[in-house]
Formats: C-alpha cells, sequence, structure tokens
C-alpha cells in the first residue's frame, strides 16, 4: 500500500526514510536525519510510502509548486528493489498529481544511475540538460529530467 506522509508521525519518519536511503543508494543517503524532518515539515512538500508487511520499504519525496512537481528522493530498502516497488511509487506520484492539475514533474539523477535512468525514461521521462558537479561523494554530474503531464497550461 502505499500512504501519504500525513499518516505518520515526523520524527519516527524522518528516522525510517534516512535509514532507506542510507541503505540503497551506493553512496550513502544524501540527507541527514534533520533535512529529512525539515523537509516532512514544509506545507510544499509530500511523500508516497510504501508499506509492505507493516514495514516501510520505500518512498518518494516531492514538492509542488503551482502546476509543477519536482521528485526529490525516491529510495527502496535493497531487499524490496528489483520488484517495481519504486515504479509503483512514480506511477502512483504521475497519476495523482494528473488529477492536481500538474503540468510537469522534474528530477535529478546520477549520472552513473543507468538502472534508475531506464525506470524514468520508460515512464517518459526525457533528460533535458546536466547539472555539473552536483552530486557530492563522489562528485558526479546529474541528468536533469522531466515529463510532462498534460499539453498545455492554458485552458
Amino acid at each position: 500500500m502505499i500512504y501519504q506522509k500525513a499518516a505518520f508521525d515526523y520524527n519516527d519518519l524522518a528516522e525510517k526514510l534516512w535509514l532507506i536511503s542510507n541503505q540503497a543508494y551506493t553512496h550513502g543517503s544524501p540527507w541527514t536525519k534533520t533535512q529529512f524532518l525539515a523537509d516532512l515539515q514544509q506545507p510544499h512538500t509530500d511523500y508516497l510510502i510504501a508499506i509492505e508487511a507493516n514495514e516501510i520499504i520505500g518512498f518518494l519525496g516531492f514538492s509542488r509548486v503551482v502546476d509543477e512537481v519536482e521528485i526529490t528522493n525516491i529510495a527502496v530498502n535493497s531487499t524490496f528493489q528489483g520488484k517495481g516497488h519504486a515504479r509503483q511509487l512514480l506511477k502512483a506520484l504521475i497519476q495523482q498529481e494528473k488529477a492536481n492539475d500538474v503540468f510537469q514533474v522534474f528530477l535529478e539523477v546520477r549520472k552513473s544511475n543507468e538502472k534508475a535512468k531506464c525506470l524514468y525514461e520508460s515512464e517518459k521521462f526525457r533528460v533535458l540538460g546536466i547539472r555539473k558537479s552536483y552530486y557530492h561523494q563522489p562528485v558526479e554530474d546529474a541528468f536533469i529530467m522531466s515529463t510532462k503531464l498534460k499539453t498545455e497550461t492554458m485552458k
């Protein structure tokens, strides 16, 4: 099942998100527990949280500004990777944000993260450009990717 951040205690959730992120990413979590907690407390951010057997197994963090969404984090516990959970979270976000009349979704992904890039491309994300030295530990460029959820903004 997928839940939103409002269903959780933010202090507990920040800890769990950090643990999953730290374990899921090759180079450890790009965010600290404190950064997750601060993000959870923002009114313009939300999280989709995947639960299996009463355990948080993955999440997708995002922020919405007017008619655009930026995905800030997506991670799945390595035990559950390769089973479609990241795709399920991504599809849930796209479906939800189409209903919210969002025009476009953006994200950044490490240039070396081929699995993630293939997932995003299979869901109609396209590379818009590169952010030089965007990631640290190790320093690496990021692809800026986006997908349009509707073809025009005017009604």
